[in-house]
């Protein structure tokens, strides 16, 4: 699951960078960059800690010097930021994205209930209970716990901030 984020998404500041020079560029790209570790950081603070699998798998790819992807190569990625079945919660500018996951994870019945099994292990919960978890998650839902959107959310709102202070130093007003 990634995300990608590139200047040309924010257009207005893009129109008043493209004429700036290569120096603006320059200081501009250097902001995209700071934001997008601060989103892969703040991403990482926010990923549940169960197994440390998913916050250390958060990793940003510099596609190029104005366009990076953050995302994690978990499969089960999108299924603990958006939650499943009738509890899911997707943000509305993150629907498309978010859509190529709907459906099933690929993972047997016999897979996801070990899975809760063991889950019930690190927790001290009795094995017992795996099934009954694992039946009430297949007719329920998982609820969704954010980690990559409110961290992008944050890290845009960064970034534009950034961009602004670039335009302000360089009067491109």
């Amino acid at each position: 699951m990634n995300i990608t984020i590139d200047i040309k998404q924010l257009k207005e500041l893009e129109k008043k960078l493209i004429n700036a020079g290569p120096k603006t560029i320059k200081y501009a790209e250097a902001e995209l960059k700071n934001s997008v570790d601060t989103i892969e950081t703040f991403a990482k603070i926010l990923a549940p800690k169960d197994r440390g699998g998913l916050w250390q798998s958060i990793a940003t790819e510099a596609v190029t010097k104005q366009e990076y992807k953050i995302g994690s190569n978990k499969d089960y990625a999108p299924y603990v930021e958006f939650g499943t079945g009738a509890v899911a919660d997707i943000p509305s500018e993150w629907n498309s994205f978010a859509s190529q996951f709907k459906g099933a994870t690929g993972k047997s019945w016999d897979n996801g209930l070990e899975e809760i099994r063991q889950w019930c292990i690190r927790k001290g919960i009795p094995e017992s209970a795996a099934y009954p978890i694992f039946m009430s998650i297949i007719e329920n839902g998982v609820l969704p716990t954010p980690y990559l959107y409110p961290a992008f959310k944050e890290g845009r709102k960064e970034l534009i901030e950034r961009l602004e202070n670039v335009i302000k130093e360089f009067n491109l007003q």
